[in-house]
């Protein structure tokens, strides 16, 4: 016959040896792409950020464009620390207007996935709020909460990310940002 099998060889032993090939060169692509994503970073983010002052301290509030800049180190797959400039852009309500930035410091925590990062971040970020209108002005300052969550993927030493922040300023009902943003990995 001409499909005979030699003695000795199951049916099961094949699509078993392809399956730990697969998995062996995957687990081998995935240690060399984390590879390039240990060590120092920057990146920089474009999103939506919403700011919603509290009616009663100032009436401002609105969805703008806001923008972010980040530095960090990930010493670990695991784990990073990253430094980052938020400007939140110009909350406005009539004639009224607010602008927000705020420095953070956060760590982040990655789940151990191949091929793929998700990660939860939390920390603390310095803020600065300059509000105007016709017949008050006023600047604030303060350090509160920060926190979130996101998802990203790297190619070598470059990278992309998506992900949601949430911040407790304290004169603010509502302080978000949801942005898009790529990484370079240099060190």
């Amino acid at each position: 016959m001409p499909f005979e099998r030699s003695s000795g060889t199951s049916s099961a032993a094949v699509p078993l040896a392809i399956a730990a090939t697969l998995a062996t060169a995957l687990t081998l692509l995935s240690a060399a792409a984390r590879a390039d994503d240990i060590g120092f970073y920057l990146g920089g983010s474009l999103g939506a950020a919403e700011q919603n002052y509290d009616g009663d301290v100032f009436d401002a509030h609105g969805n703008q464009t806001g923008y972010k800049f980040a530095l960090g180190i990930r010493p670990l797959p695991i784990v990073a620390a990253e430094v980052s400039y938020i400007d939140f852009g110009r909350a406005f309500s009539g004639i009224n207007y607010a602008d927000t930035n705020a420095v953070g410091v956060f760590a982040l925590g990655f789940l151990p996935i191949p091929l793929v990062d998700i990660y939860g971040k939390v920390g603390v970020a310095d803020w600065r709020t300059d509000a105007q209108s016709p017949f008050l002005g006023f600047h604030r300052t303060g350090a509160d909460l920060a926190y979130g969550a996101g998802a990203g993927t790297h190619w070598g030493r470059f990278g992309a990310r998506i992900e949601y922040e949430r911040y407790e300023v304290s004169h603010s009902s509502d302080m978000g940002m949801a942005s898009v943003g790529l990484t370079w990995t240099f060190l």
